[in-house]
């Protein structure tokens, strides 16, 4: 469940359910506009799940969407710069693969 990387708590978390092949999405309504220019993806104790590569896309409407930022992962925490953005909707996509799952146990949109 999406919720799960929001609650504040690193010992809960989304997670793909499935080994990491590119392709693989996670899309959030951040519930309005928020202004952002740092992503971070933190695994939590799941410290092998972290993306392996991945697309950051932003959206005002869920309809178009824009790219804002790739790059690959490298350890548990991920963090992504991707200019300042202004975007009520989030899309990682998985663009790596891994044996292990896609997880995260916090994502955090910082200034």
């Amino acid at each position: 469940m999406p919720a799960r990387m929001l609650d504040g708590d690193a010992s809960t978390r989304w997670s793909s359910g499935t080994p990491m092949t590119s392709g693989n999405t996670v899309t959030l309504d951040l519930g309005a506009a928020r202004t952002f220019g740092t992503v971070v993806m933190d695994s939590g104790g799941s410290t092998g799940d972290y993306a392996r590569g991945y697309r950051i896309d932003v959206s005002t409407d869920d309809s178009t969407w824009r790219t804002v930022g790739t790059g690959t992962g490298t350890s548990a925490v991920v963090s992504a710069t991707v200019g300042s953005q202004t975007a009520r909707y989030l899309r990682i996509t998985q663009t790596g693969s891994a044996s292990s799952w896609w997880s995260i146990a916090e994502l955090n949109l910082y200034p």
